[in-house]
């Protein structure tokens, strides 16, 4: 596993890259809010890194 992936780790959040819409960094932001708000979200779950976020645009 590549130093700062998040792929295979259990305990992160990832958007739906079928939500992600331009611009990304508002797509990001709602989807995190709502996981948030509906419980989606457990305490102390780890958030990828800005540049694990940005790698999502790339696929």
């Amino acid at each position: 596993m590549p130093v700062n992936s998040f792929e295979n780790y259990p305990m992160t959040w990832k958007p739906d890259k079928t939500q992600l819409v331009p611009p990304l960094y508002r797509s990001i932001a709602s989807l995190l809010e709502y996981d948030i708000l509906n419980g989606f979200l457990a305490p102390n779950t780890r958030l990828p890194s800005s540049t694990g976020i940005s790698r999502l645009s790339r696929y």
